[in-house]
């Protein structure tokens, strides 16, 4: 459960990078992070973490 809540705050951190970057005020100064390919791969992390934490996924 440790990776799922990591996983989640990387989500989380990502998202507002997102919202900081489509909000920005100088439309001509873009940035050099794939905030839309971390928050998916975060999410994929936590949900993979989730399923395997719950019992959903068995590793047997």
């Amino acid at each position: 459960m440790i990776v799922c809540s990591v996983s989640a705050g990387v989500a989380v951190i990502s998202e507002i990078g997102n919202r900081r970057r489509n909000n920005r005020k100088d439309i001509d100064k873009v940035g050099f992070m794939p905030w839309s390919f971390v928050t998916a791969m975060a999410l994929l992390v936590f949900g993979i973490s989730v399923a395997l934490g719950t019992g959903l996924i068995s590793t047997e």
